[in-house]
């Protein structure tokens, strides 16, 4: 049984032919040409992938803060509108027991 790499399931065989037909068809001279476009090609995405995840995070963050600055105005301002709904109880219920 030939070992598979678990990537793509590709063997040990089917690699050492994908390598010597890029050998043939590119030659040993262009190979550390192509392998540093690769490389930087490799980069750049990783490059903009890591950007992207920042702006991302940077954006989620803002919205969590402005979340949380909406739910600490709605905090302050809820004592505010109990003080005056109890308020109202308190002068409908003396309308009440003076209309008695």
């Amino acid at each position: 049984m030939v070992p598979a790499l678990l990537f793509l399931d590709i063997s040990f065989g089917e690699i050492f032919i994908i390598v010597a037909v890029i050998f043939i068809v590119f030659g040993p001279q262009r190979i550390p040409e192509i392998a540093r476009k690769v490389g930087k090609g490799l980069r750049e995405i990783r490059k903009a992938s890591t950007e992207i995840k920042r702006e991302i995070n940077q954006e989620v963050s803002q919205y969590k803060t402005d979340l949380d600055l909406e739910r600490i105005v709605n905090e302050s301002d809820q004592p505010e509108e109990k003080s005056k709904t109890e308020k109202t109880e308190a002068g409908e219920a003396e309308i009440d027991k003076a209309s008695e």
